[in-house]
This record gives C-alpha cells, sequence and structure tokens, in this order.
C-alpha cells in the first residue's frame, strides 16, 4: 500500500515538474512567437503598404521585415534559443566569403553587397527558431486562422480579377495607375492580392492549402469551414490565371490527400464529409459566372502559355530545369558581386530596376558570385532542403506526416525559389519554418482543441 502511495507521488510530482517546464517555455517564449506572427503578417501584406497605404515609402518598407528578425534574434539569443548548428556556421562564412567578393572582386558597392549577403543567409536562423518555438498548438491556430482569411482573401483577387489596372484595388508598387497586374489571357490580368506581384498569390494559395489539409489531419475543420475556405481556394485556381499557383495548391492536394490515405485518416465521416463538400462545391461552380470566367481566362493562358511553347513538358518542366541547371556556363571568373542581380542591387548600382545578370536563382547566386562559390552556397541550399526533407519523413514515420505537407508547398521555394525577391524570402522562411516545427509533434495525437 505504501509503494503505491509512494509511486502516485513520484508520478504526481513528475507531472507537475513537466507541467512546470512546459509553463515557464511558454512564457519565455511568449514574445518571439507573437514576433513570429508579426513576420507573417506583414509578409502578408507589405505589398499592400507599398501600393496602396505608404506608396511612397515602397522602396524602404522592401526590407521592414529585416529590423523584426533582429530583434528576434536578440531575444533568442538572450534567452538561449537561438540555434547553433552546422546551417548557422557554415551560412556565416559563406555569407563573408560573398560580401568580401562582392567589395574586392565584385561591383564594390557596400550596400548592394549588404542586400545580397540578406537575401542568401540573413533569414536563414528564423527557420530554426520557427522550428523551436512553436508549439502544435500554435500551428494549429495558425491554420486555423489561414483558412478563414483565404476567404476574403479570395473576394479581393475577385475583384482585382474584374476591375481594370488603373483602378485603386489594383494600383501598383508606389501607387503606380499602370497596375500591379502581370498579363493573362483574354484581356484579364494576373492579380496580386496584397502582394506587389501575382508571385505573392502563387506562393500564400499553397500554403493556404497546406494549412487546409493540416486541420483536416488535426480532426479541427468543420464542415462548413471545409467548404467555405475550400472553395475559396478553388475558386481562386483559375481567377488567378496563374500556372504556377494552380501547380502549387495541386501538388499540396497531392500530399494532403497520400497522407489521409496512407495513415488511415479517412473515417466514414470524414469521407461523408469530403462527398458533401464535393457536391456543394461542384454545384456552386457550375452556377457561378466567377468561376466560368476564371476558367476561360486560365484555358486560354494554358494554351498560350504552354501549348504555344510545345507543351507541358516544354513549358514547365524544360524551363525548370534550365533554371537549375542552365546557368553553369559564361560564369565570371571573379563574380560580379553579390546583391548584383537583384532589383535592389540594380537600383542601385545602374538607377533602374532589373535581373541583372539572371532572373533565374541559381544562376544569380552562381554569376555574382562566381563559379566556386556561388556553388558552394547552392550546396548550402541543398543541404538546407534535405535537412528539412528529412526531418518530416522521419515525422511521417511517426504517423505525423502534417510536415510533408507543409514541405510541399515551400520545396520549390527553399530551393530554387528567388530569395532577391523579398515576397519569395519569406514564403521559403514560413514554410520551412512551419514544415521543421510540425515534424516535431505527433499529429496523430492531436485530439483536444485548441483556440486560435
Amino acid at each position: 500500500m505504501s509503494t503505491s502511495v509512494t509511486l502516485g507521488k513520484r508520478s504526481a510530482s513528475s507531472a507537475e515538474k513537466t507541467q512546470c517546464r512546459a509553463l515557464g517555455f511558454e512564457q519565455q517564449t511568449l514574445v518571439i512567437r507573437r514576433l513570429i506572427w508579426l513576420y507573417i503578417i506583414l509578409w502578408l501584406i507589405e505589398g499592400g503598404l507599398r501600393r496602396w497605404v505608404l506608396p511612397g515609402l515602397s522602396t524602404p518598407l522592401l526590407i521592414m521585415r529585416d529590423p523584426l528578425v533582429f530583434v528576434i534574434y536578440c531575444l533568442s539569443v538572450s534567452k538561449g534559443l537561438f540555434p547553433v548548428n552546422g546551417f548557422i556556421i557554415w551560412g556565416t562564412f559563406l555569407a563573408l566569403l560573398s560580401f568580401i567578393n562582392a567589395l574586392v572582386l565584385g561591383h564594390g558597392n557596400l550596400f548592394v553587397a549588404l542586400y545580397g549577403v540578406r537575401c542568401d543567409f540573413f533569414h536563414v536562423p528564423l527557420i530554426f527558431i520557427i522550428a523551436k518555438v512553436l508549439r502544435e498548438k500554435d500551428i494549429i491556430a495558425l491554420s486555423k486562422v489561414a483558412v478563414w482569411v483565404a476567404i476574403p482573401y479570395t473576394v479581393l483577387l475577385v475583384a482585382q480579377f474584374y476591375q481594370p489596372q488603373d483602378a485603386w484595388v489594383n494600383r501598383g508598387v508606389g501607387g503606380d495607375l499602370e497596375g500591379a497586374g502581370f498579363t493573362g489571357a483574354l484581356d484579364r490580368y494576373r492579380p496580386p492580392g496584397t502582394f506587389s506581384f501575382i508571385s505573392g498569390p502563387s506562393q500564400l494559395y499553397p500554403l493556404f492549402t497546406a494549412c487546409w489539409f493540416a486541420l483536416l489531419l488535426a480532426r479541427k475543420l468543420p464542415i462548413w469551414t471545409m467548404i467555405a475556405s475550400g472553395g475559396a481556394i478553388l475558386i481562386t485556381v483559375p481567377i488567378s490565371i496563374s500556372r504556377a499557383l494552380f501547380l502549387g495548391v495541386a501538388i499540396v492536394a497531392m500530399a494532403g490527400v497520400a497522407a489521409m490515405l496512407l495513415r488511415g485518416r479517412f473515417t466514414i465521416k470524414l469521407v461523408i464529409q469530403f462527398a458533401l463538400a464535393a457536391i456543394v462545391l461542384s454545384w456552386v461552380a457550375g452556377q457561378s459566372l466567377i468561376f466560368r470566367d476564371g476558367m476561360e481566362a486560365f484555358s486560354a493562358r494554358w494554351e498560350g502559355a504552354t501549348t504555344e511553347q510545345g507543351g507541358f513538358r516544354e513549358a514547365i518542366v524544360d524551363r525548370l530545369l534550365n533554371d537549375l541547371f542552365g546557368s553553369f556556363e559564361g560564369i565570371n571568373h571573379f563574380g560580379l558581386g553579390t546583391g548584383f542581380s537583384t532589383n535592389v542591387g540594380q537600383k542601385l548600382l545602374t538607377g533602374k530596376p532589373g535581373f541583372g545578370a539572371s532572373e533565374a536563382e541559381w544562376g544569380r547566386l552562381l554569376y555574382d558570385n562566381n563559379l566556386l562559390l556561388g556553388s558552394l552556397i547552392i550546396g548550402y541550399r541543398i543541404a538546407l532542403v534535405c535537412s528539412i526533407v528529412f526531418a518530416s519523413l522521419r515525422a511521417w514515420h511517426r504517423r505525423s506526416p502534417a510536415s510533408l505537407i507543409f514541405l510541399s508547398a515551400s520545396f520549390l521555394y527553399l530551393l530554387t525559389g528567388q530569395w532577391g525577391q523579398t515576397t519569395t524570402l519569406g514564403s521559403a522562411i514560413i514554410g520551412g519554418g512551419l514544415a521543421t516545427a510540425a515534424s516535431q509533434h505527433n499529429w496523430e495525437k492531436s485530439k483536444s482543441s485548441h483556440a486560435p
């Protein structure tokens, strides 16, 4: 009897200690977690601030998340949470080399060199901080907010789709009355949402889709939310007139369905909900003039931009492979200097924005840093992606596939995304951080409700 009482006391004491540690960690990381939320919000709205709210400050607003990142790093260091691993050490070394190379052998402009280092290395530690401080309920809360935001965001894209380019809702960066939309098809333009260009929505909606499936896996997605947010994502695919958005959403959807099938999450109740949602969405799509108009424009652009270039392989696959491996020839022996092939770098060096020596990301790294150093930086990016992939696969083995779903939304942006473009850099860091954070939690056991 006394032994049982002793064991019970020890068990209670252990539980209390665990609870105290959890509360201590929550209090210790509260400010950092709130700043991460702010980082995501600023990523989402910074294009809108540059276009509608503060057009006169459009250039400084490009780096408005950087001071926030610096504060997060300072707080992480003060609380002993700043990551010290091979990626941080190796990234610091490569950053120093590329900075010196730019000043000594490249363009020689201090501010352009700093901007180049900022693009390639400064935000990377945030991936590991997100993974360290975000708990499972934080990811659930973020996903809940995301699926609801998808609904009004789609309304904004629809308004931009129908409005002329000189309308306020389509105003360009700095208040440009020529508009922010890129040419689509049938006299329609690709809507940018709250970003500066269509690249923003094409990266946002795969993340929306990943959050949708994450809630489905955690059994936190009510049927009406499933229909409303799922319908918003579905409508956006043709309205965007964007092949990148379509392919991104399709890849995440395949990863999500695979996760549900392979982990046996398709219960009878969920199958019924899916069937009901499919029926409702199919009926709404069939009756919706918006969906039909979007499909006409999307189909016309797909045929014009894909079929006329030789088909899907030539227009999509070969283009991707060329972006990856078509830049290893004709590279300056010393490199042009990091930051040269970015819009900001070109603006500072020549007075006009542009892509410099290469628009492709790997080409930018090679031309700006020279063949050897550029290859090392590319290897660094590949190693970073591989580490997140391995973490996601280990989580999958533990029956926690949410990490792979988030990774499917950000994989290409981590590997080959144009980090010289602030929106793409943000989506890569956010997606990589969420994938790494999700890999540390067991979503199979996520059954309690969490408030956003």
